[in-house]
């Protein structure tokens, strides 16, 4: 009679088991930081902005180019955007092109070619802008 070894046998379904968690971890965490980096047009198309992995884990979005007569391009719209991991979401500084006034911004992802910046301003009322990858 054979003798059982002491150990952890993993037989075929165990090792199938194992391998497709293993799969489903990896693809969850791709889908919880989307790629930001990239072209970006403003929701009525009149702006390009590309958006750059400065350092570490930061970015910053500049205007690439624009039909707005007062717009420059690489005037930077947003500094130290971060993804914040506990909250599913980017987070940074956005300046108005027209004053450089700062606000906290907020991106989520809608789908992987649209992303909804909001702006908290007055502390009651949030603004939502739409960018749509170029």
């Amino acid at each position: 009679m054979a003798q059982e070894q002491p150990g952890v046998l993993i037989n075929n379904s165990g090792m199938k088991k194992l391998i497709l968690l293993i799969i489903c971890f990896i693809s969850v965490n791709r889908l919880v930081a989307q790629k930001i980096d990239g072209l970006w047009y403003s929701s009525d198309r009149t702006r390009v902005y590309e958006i750059k992995k400065t350092t570490g884990n930061k970015y910053t979005a500049v205007i690439k180019s624009s039909t707005r007569k007062k717009d420059s391009p690489g005037y930077v719209v947003i500094k130290d955007l971060e993804y914040n991991a506990r909250r599913k979401r980017y987070e940074g500084v956005i300046y108005a092109v027209e004053d450089g006034d700062a606000t906290f911004v907020k991106i989520r992802f809608t789908n992987t070619n649209k992303i909804v910046l909001k702006l908290s301003r007055m502390f009651v009322f949030d603004v939502s802008i739409n960018w749509i990858r170029a």
